[in-house]
């Protein structure tokens, strides 16, 4: 119960919101500095949602989160950079410290702001430097965006 009550303090500090972690199994490790949510996990933060089978946290010896890595069946919708996002995949990765998302495994990114969409095999988004990068591996890249054609036919004239 200590280490529950501790994770969540020490979430709410990073996040500077109240977060709250609900599943259906907790597991904490204090030698291995690990916490172990499973089944049906649902982490909520403001807005921002993430759900997944499996949500492990590992952290340093100030018990403060270094790395979240979620896995099976994970959708997320959160808000990043002044967008809304929508995402799901096989595996997310979040380093704290470098504050990179990795999205593996049928990886998806929707910006539900401009109904823009990117599908690969990795997604990797550096929000320190707004980088996006997209591996497709065995199958092609795809990004689907919308363009205006009534802006199009008004050039024409």
């Amino acid at each position: 119960m200590r280490a529950i009550i501790i994770l969540l303090i020490l979430s709410a500090c990073v996040f500077a919101a109240e977060v709250k972690i609900t599943a259906d199994r907790f597991h904490a490790d204090e030698k291995a500095l690990r916490s172990r949510f499973s089944g049906n996990v649902i982490i909520t933060k403001g807005e921002d949602i993430l759900t997944a089978d499996v949500i492990t946290i590992d952290f340093n010896e100030k018990q403060e989160p270094l790395r979240y890595e979620a896995q099976g069946s994970i959708s997320v919708n959160v808000a990043m950079n002044g967008k809304r996002y929508h995402a799901s995949g096989n595996t997310l990765t979040y380093d704290v410290t470098l504050n990179k998302y990795t999205l593996e495994g049928d990886a998806f990114l929707e910006d539900i702001t401009t109904n823009r969409k990117v599908y690969g095999n990795l997604i990797m988004i550096d929000q320190n430097n707004s980088v996006y990068v997209v591996d497709g591996s065995a199958e092609p890249v795809k990004f689907i965006f919308q363009i205006d054609d009534a802006k199009s036919k008004e050039d024409k004239k």
